[in-house]
């Protein structure tokens, strides 16, 4: 008997909030993890309620998200599509270079691009589906020392909205879900740790995002109660935009120019 529940897929997988967004969703959905390390794919899908389908390759390459595209509407349409890309890159604008600048923007935009490409392409044929694309507080606010990161962040922001405009009329809905400082091996090197207490001081709800908040409000906007939502930004910060949890950054940015000790 064919299996009737939809399929999902969330790009990223592999990932410290893919791979939490992907347990969310394990059960309720047929699921396809798209990654570029095999093994972390794997890894993370271990104790998952069935062996979902895993793709390593490198979401960059638009022919190979095509394939793999192709390779998973091969078992039914695709009603569901997440994408948790992105690495961070550090360095101010007048240290970083070209080819970090590239690798950083390669990473964070242009593997959105591809898969969000390929996601509206596949919902086109089969009459709609729900997108989330994961984004970032740096894409608004500014971080000193992170500008293809932010700039990247930036870019994602825009595309996810301009999408969601674009392709409504057609049954697609695309939403943002933007996290603050969340505790995840990706970021995980970027917080001083002299300086923890103080983002805690600039957020209200004074704890750190998990990737498993992130998880929860992305199966919301996958779901039915979101029926009505397109084109939104869910912000995940515990409130830490209000305060300016920016300044914490800074006092990083002015200790490594000498400004202080």
């Amino acid at each position: 008997m064919k299996d009737p529940r939809p399929i999902a897929v969330v790009v990223g997988g592999g990932g410290a909030i893919g791979g939490a967004i992907a347990a969310q969703l394990a059960g309720e959905y047929r699921l396809a993890l798209i990654g570029r390390d095999a093994g972390r794919l794997a890894e993370g899908a271990e104790g998952f309620p069935e062996p979902p389908q895993l793709l390593a390759l490198d979401a960059t390459d638009g022919a190979a998200v095509d394939a793999a595209f192709a390779q998973i509407e091969a078992a039914g349409p695709i009603a569901a599509l997440v994408i948790a890309v992105g690495t961070t890159g550090g360095g101010s604008l007048h240290e970083i270079g070209t080819d970090e600048w590239r690798t950083v923007v390669d990473s964070n935009l242009t593997t959105v691009f591809e898969t969000l490409r390929a996601g509206v392409s596949a919902m086109i044929r089969t009459g709609g589906g729900a997108i989330v694309v994961i984004g970032s507080v740096h894409g608004d606010d500014p971080q000193p020392g992170f500008p293809a990161y932010a700039a990247a962040k930036a870019g994602v922001h825009a595309l996810a909205k301009q999408a969601a405009a674009e392709y409504g009329h057609l049954g697609i809905r695309i939403n943002l879900v933007t996290p603050g400082w969340t505790r995840a091996p990706h970021t995980a090197g970027r917080l001083d740790p002299r300086d923890e207490e103080l983002l805690l001081d600039v957020t209200p709800l004074r704890e750190l995002v998990e990737p498993t908040d992130i998880a929860e409000a992305v199966t919301w906007l996958l779901g039915p109660a979101s029926r009505r939502v397109s084109g939104a930004e869910i912000v995940v910060d515990g409130g830490s935009r209000l305060l300016g949890s920016a300044t914490v950054l800074r006092g990083q940015y002015r200790r490594r120019l000498g400004l202080e000790r």
